[in-house]
């Protein structure tokens, strides 16, 4: 009986509305293709009575079209009134905006339009609304008198619609009248009632807000709120402009409270196929008055002041692509009274490489904006461009790799030198394994052609450089190293020595060659093994020196403990630079550098990384860090000591200490804090609370920089409060 009621309904609702126009319940039906496909009937019980036109389902009746479908206890169809009559449970699944619960619903046989009484619309998220009644007018437009919306995004809800009602919202809207509009996807509510667990705080006359199904759209976002030494208060208030799928731009006014300081920040964001991009580009009237910062002796007296900066990253192949960052502002002071950063330059940069085995090719240009001393502003390097290659062969027949190394760099000035260099290394590498010593065999030359021109003009000429030059530094090494390793029981020891031997020397006096690319170097352990611990190519350590140590590590079920120490020896005499590595003591024995560390099996660890004189052991070089990490609290510190001597003619002591803290699954609190200990002066310190609800998201953030630079900290507050889904 059931099956020939289910085959009579199906061929009744065939023929009579299931080829409806227009066909979508509320909140809508699939518009287009699914308009068109039949709707289907299920019920226990079919009847008919042809004299009035009606027929009656009952029982787990089920009437689907397309990819939606309504749920009754009854359904009653009324031919003459083409009217529909839903008692009982009435449910509504809908996968374009949520799902639909009711006592009773009456809708037309077309659904062009419908009523639903003691109803609840369940969004996708989680929210939900409800309301005694809700008219859908058209298919794309439904009021709801005298709604509420519970607007706070439930994953359990979302799962299961039962529970929709069940707990007390944590925030709501209660309003007078709430229109759905489906084509513009927004709810627009009037007379509405903000209220915080059923408590009644702030009343608007009017809301709208973006369906939670909502596509991304043009619009306000959440304000926020700041206080800084310089701006003073202020709010934030973005405005979201979506231009394409693959792009958008955020407008951020910073409208100062009491005050005329305005700054607007306008932030482009840009997914094309082989990467992305962004850029911000801030401007803002000049009303800064602040003087705390001792160093800036003028502002400039222009009307707007402005920065831009963004960055990007491209692979166009599985080989090639492509990076930038861009930095730069309209004059020096900008970014110490607008952000409070104390940087002495800006830079910028883009590069595209390709990498291919063990060989790689790379283009660069650098862009450097002066910031601390205008007085060499005009002699700030663009370089435009750097090449850089690497072509590196396979092992030969007794694993010998041959490779070429080369840069060619183009330096320009305003005022100043005028640099261009080409340098070629070509570089033989013999690596070979004797009864499990491992040795290690390189020679290469490092060519050098330069071409100069001492375009000075405004600043003070520093050098007289012929125009076109040539160098070359030969360079031989020869290293081993033997690992040893014990294992016993559930322990594992390890222990490295090494000796590394290096001679190299150059062709030219450096008083004749210009250095812009390489500096003083510290030695330290992650370099005591390296070849040439200058970097760059202008300069280059020379000499014969020899470096040794030991590595040691000892694995067990407590963890990690390590051990690494070492030091080098140069020859006395020879070649002398203007560059120096520190750390080397007058009879040219180097400090003993090394590194304790322990790494727990779980929550700890520390190391310790010293450099102890040469002559009294006394540890000049000290810096400790500690991590501590726990289910809910992380803890970091960092020590740092340099003694007063020959090479450290100041002492320097700072501390600084860092903590992340959950506070239950919702509260987090970051710390930190850095203070100088000689000058007995506290560097920087920030509190942030942050709250992610699954309503609201809240944070507060207090920072405070005092740099030596300052004569009073340079303090920021900012509170931000928003509510999803509005």
């Amino acid at each position: 009986m059931n099956f020939f009621c289910r085959i009579t309904s199906l061929l009744f609702f065939f023929g009579v509305i299931f080829f409806a126009e227009n066909s979508s319940a509320l909140p809508g039906f699939k518009s287009g293709k699914d308009s068109n496909l039949p709707a289907i009937l299920k019920a226990d019980v079919v009847n008919g009575d042809q004299v009035s036109q009606t027929m009656v389902a009952t029982g787990n009746v089920e009437l689907s079209k397309g990819n939606s479908v309504v749920y009754a206890d009854q359904m009653t169809y009324d031919k003459n009134g083409g009217v529909v009559r839903a008692i009982g449970n009435v449910k509504i699944k809908n996968i374009e905006v949520g799902n639909v619960k009711a006592i009773s619903a009456e809708i037309k046989d077309d659904f062009s339009s419908g009523k639903f009484f003691d109803s609840q619309i369940v969004f996708a998220d989680g929210s939900y609304l409800t309301s005694p009644e809700i008219d859908r007018e058209t298919p794309l437009v439904t009021v709801l008198q005298k709604p509420t919306y519970s607007i706070c995004p439930n994953p359990e809800i979302s799962a299961d619609n039962e529970l929709a009602g069940v707990k007390r919202d944590f925030f709501s809207i209660k309003s007078s009248k709430t229109t759905i509009d489906k084509d513009r996807q927004i709810m627009k509510s009037r007379g509405g009632i903000f209220r915080f667990y059923n408590v009644p705080f702030f009343y608007t006359p009017f809301i709208q807000i973006p369906l939670p199904a909502k596509k991304r759209q043009s619009g306000f976002l959440h304000p926020s709120y700041y206080k800084t030494t310089n701006l003073g208060v202020g709010i934030k208030i973005p405005y979201y402009f979506n231009i394409a799928p693959n792009m958008d731009l955020t407008t951020t006014p910073n409208i100062g409270i009491g005050g005329d300081q305005f700054l607007i920040s306008n932030e482009f964001r840009h997914m094309p196929t082989y990467g992305e991009y962004h850029t911000n580009f801030e401007i803002a009237n000049n009303k800064i008055t602040n003087t705390a910062n001792g160093t800036v002796a003028k502002r400039t007296q222009t009307e707007y002041r402005w920065a831009l900066n963004g960055g990007g990253i491209f692979d166009f192949t599985k080989n090639t692509g492509l990076d930038f960052t861009v930095n730069t502002v309209g004059d020096r002071n900008y970014l110490r009274d607008y952000h409070g950063s104390y940087l002495n330059y800006n830079l910028s940069r883009l590069n595209v490489d390709y990498i291919h085995g063990r060989s790689y090719h790379a283009i660069k240009t650098i862009k450097i904006q002066e910031l601390e001393n205008a007085d060499v502003q005009r002699a700030a390097p663009f370089i435009l461009p750097t090449i850089d290659s690497h072509i590196e062969t396979k092992p030969f027949f007794f694993k010998e790799k041959f490779a070429l190394t080369s840069n060619a760099t183009v330096i320009t000035r305003e005022d100043g030198l005028q640099y261009r260099r080409t340098t070629f290394t070509p570089e033989v590498n013999i690596p070979f394994n004797l009864h499990g010593n491992l040795f290690n065999i390189i020679g290469k030359v490092q060519n050098d052609f330069y071409s100069l021109d001492n375009n000075f003009q405004f600043t003070q000429r520093t050098n007289d450089y012929d125009k076109t030059q040539s160098n070359y530094k030969p360079e031989g090494s020869f290293s081993w190293r033997l690992p040893l390793i014990k294992k016993k029981n559930k322990s594992t020891l390890l222990v490295e020595p090494m000796i590394n031997f290096v001679s190299s020397s150059y062709k030219k006096n450096f008083n004749k060659l210009p250095n812009e690319d390489s500096n003083n170097s510290e030695l330290s352990m992650s370099n005591l093994f390296v070849n040439d611990r200058i970097s760059g190519f202008d300069r280059n350590e020379v000499g014969e020196r020899v470096s040794y140590g030991v590595k040691s590590s000892l694995f067990g079920r407590l963890g990690e403990l390590g051990l690494t120490v070492g030091q080098s020896y140069k020859k006395s005499g020879g070649l002398q630079q203007d560059t120096t590595i520190r750390g080397f003591g007058d009879n040219n024995k180097s400090n003993i550098v090394g590194q304790m560390m322990y790494k727990a099996v779980k929550y700890f660890s520390i190391s310790y990384a010293f450099q102890l004189d040469e002559s009294n052991y006394r540890n000049d070089v000290n810096q400790v860090s500690t991590s501590l990490v726990f289910d809910r609290i992380t803890f970091s510190s960092n020590f740092l000591l340099l003694r007063k001597s020959k090479q450290n003619l100041t002492e320097r002591r700072q501390i600084s200490f860092t903590s992340a803290i959950k506070l239950g699954n919702r509260w987090k609190v970051n710390l930190a804090t850095a203070r100088d200990l000689v000058l007995e002066r506290t560097l920087s310190k920030s509190v942030m609370i942050y709250r992610e609800g699954c309503c609201t998201t809240f944070g507060f953030a207090m920072t405070e920089s005092n740099p030596s630079s300052l004569t009073k900290p340079q303090q920021t507050y900012s509170i931000n409060l928003s509510f999803k889904n509005l």
